[in-house]
């Protein structure tokens, strides 16, 4: 009996250790506004499903992400392989999740992310590290920064509103 139920235990044990891959948490500080440099982080994986979270803080009030599973294939072996990719973005830190900006898939496509406020975010990066050794991938996030026409959208705006303002000081008087 004593044989059988050490069996049972070590088999759930064994069991229960292959579900969970290792989470990592990470603070990726101030995001770089520079497209051409940015925050790269590659995450490598054992076996089983996995939950990443990545904090960081936006000097602007927008986010470019793109996150990318590495697969290595030999013959038809899947060596390294991850299955549903995805990430979400929350407002505030990983210890007081706020508000919730939308989940995308991990799948190499850079998406623009309108935040509301420049300041402190996260991302949860979920996914199924499911290649004989587990699974590898890539993230890539930058904080936006506003195009020329945009600056040229809002000095000609400020302009406006400058006319408007003295046009009405000089009826009034």
């Amino acid at each position: 009996m004593k044989t059988t139920t050490l069996f049972a235990a070590l088999a759930l044990a064994l069991g229960s250790g292959a579900v969970l891959a290792n989470d990592i948490q990470i603070d990726a500080g101030l995001l770089p506004q520079d497209a051409s440099a940015p925050f790269g982080h590659l995450f490598t994986h054992d076996v089983g499903l996995f939950t990443d979270t990545i904090d960081f803080t936006v000097p602007t009030g927008s986010l470019g992400s793109s996150a990318h599973a590495l697969n290595l294939m030999l013959g038809s072996t899947s060596i390294y392989d991850i299955s549903a990719l995805s990430y979400s973005v929350w407002g505030g830190t990983s210890a007081s999740d706020t508000v919730w900006y939308g989940t995308f898939p991990g799948n190499n496509i850079s998406y623009d992310i309108g935040l509301s406020t420049p300041g402190a975010y996260h991302i949860r990066v979920t996914g199924n590290a499911d290649g004989v050794y587990g699974g590898a991938y890539a993230i890539a996030l930058v904080s936006g920064v506003p195009e020329p026409e945009t600056y040229g959208m809002l000095l000609a705006g400020l302009g406006l509103v400058g006319f408007v303002a003295r046009r009405r000081a000089v009826k009034t008087a």
